[in-house]
């Protein structure tokens, strides 16, 4: 197999953790999935190859199958001519925490689907989410904290910023740095406010934090556009755990060139 010689990273999925269209939903957006008219959207997850051509998994949904496919099939070009579309195995998963759809696809790499050997997966996360889950088989668990950082593989290095994300529960929430050699890609999938994150992180606006972490790229939580959107789903829309895109558009502004 050729080596990519850099790391590269794909978006595996952009949609909630019940993903589109969801259960027991009949809004015009899902049943047009369920009719073969428009495209399903997987739970958020990133793939990451490294230097060694070896892959890296941040989020387990539960969509786990066709997402490796969809990962295998768009690095293709980065196989050479004659490249094959091969399911990748999978070197580590790390999870943001521990909600529905970042961690339901974890028992697939057990003995019931992928059945990976005991210990062959590094499994990254925070202590209280190691802690809470059941199924680690297959998994060599290590753990991090506020700041840490980690290296993933060759040319890859993750740094975990915590998040204030439905503290309530009695777990940890990330945002991630992807750092590799020349790009650096900040994952931040789900977070309470941005009142709330920037208390946390001590700085005044969206914009200087996301400077202050020297990045070329920032994938924000994008849960919902506005909160019309779950009033047909819940009697009250008010606090709804994560930002609203509107909301990220009117603070982030218009984007300047250069």
């Amino acid at each position: 197999t050729t080596m990519t010689n850099m790391p590269s990273v794909t978006l595996l999925g952009v949609a909630q953790d019940g993903g589109v269209p969801q259960a027991g939903c009949s809004c015009s957006r899902c049943m047009a999935v369920h009719k073969g008219e428009s495209t399903e959207l997987y739970p958020v997850a990133i793939g990451i190859i490294d230097d060694d051509d070896k892959y890296h998994l941040i989020e387990a949904s539960r969509t786990l199958s066709r997402q490796l496919y969809l990962w295998a099939k768009s690095t293709e070009h980065l196989k050479g001519k004659g490249g094959i579309n091969m399911i990748p195995s999978i070197t580590s998963v790390t999870l943001t925490h521990l909600h529905l759809g970042h961690v339901d696809g974890l028992g697939l790499f057990g003995r019931e689907a992928i059945g990976s050997p005991s210990g062959s997966i590094r499994l990254i996360s925070s202590a209280p989410v190691i802690n809470s889950l059941k199924c680690l088989d297959p998994f060599c668990v290590e753990t991090i904290t506020n700041e840490s950082t980690i290296q993933l593989g060759s040319g890859v290095a993750l740094e975990f910023w915590r998040v204030p994300h439905r503290e309530e529960e009695g777990s940890e929430t990330y945002g991630i740095v992807i750092r590799g050699t020349k790009k650096s890609i900040f994952f931040l999938p789900d977070h309470d406010t941005y009142k709330e994150t920037l208390e946390f992180h001590k700085m005044s606006t969206i914009k200087d934090w996301l400077r202050s972490l020297n990045i070329d790229l920032a994938l924000i939580d994008g849960t919902f556009f506005t909160v019309d959107e779950v009033c047909c789903r819940r009697a009250d829309a008010k606090g709804i755990p994560h930002p609203t895109i509107s909301e990220s558009l009117e603070k982030l502004g218009q984007k300047n060139d250069g």
